[in-house]
């Protein structure tokens, strides 16, 4: 299930950098998508990201920042009594 995950991600990721030079594709939903699905499948693959040349520094926080958001959507909700 994690190289599915892996595989679509990096797809996506491939699309979006696409729609930088395409104006049909939309850039930033691909990337979130692809954000989303690395972020399932390991820490590994959004290293990876960070170390691609001229674009992943410049994109690593908000990667980071939107994990750590997604990752709160995977919490089980605090019980309502005290």
């Amino acid at each position: 299930m994690k190289s599915v995950y892996r595989l679509s991600g990096f797809f996506f990721f491939g699309l979006g950098t696409l729609g930088i030079f395409l104006p049909l594709l939309p850039t930033v939903p691909l990337y979130l998508l692809a954000i989303i699905l690395l972020s399932r499948a390991s820490k590994r693959d959004i290293v990876r990201l960070k170390r691609i040349p001229f674009i992943g520094k410049r994109i690593y926080p908000y990667i980071k920042r939107s994990v750590k958001y997604i990752q709160s959507w995977n919490t089980r909700p605090q019980s309502l009594s005290t």
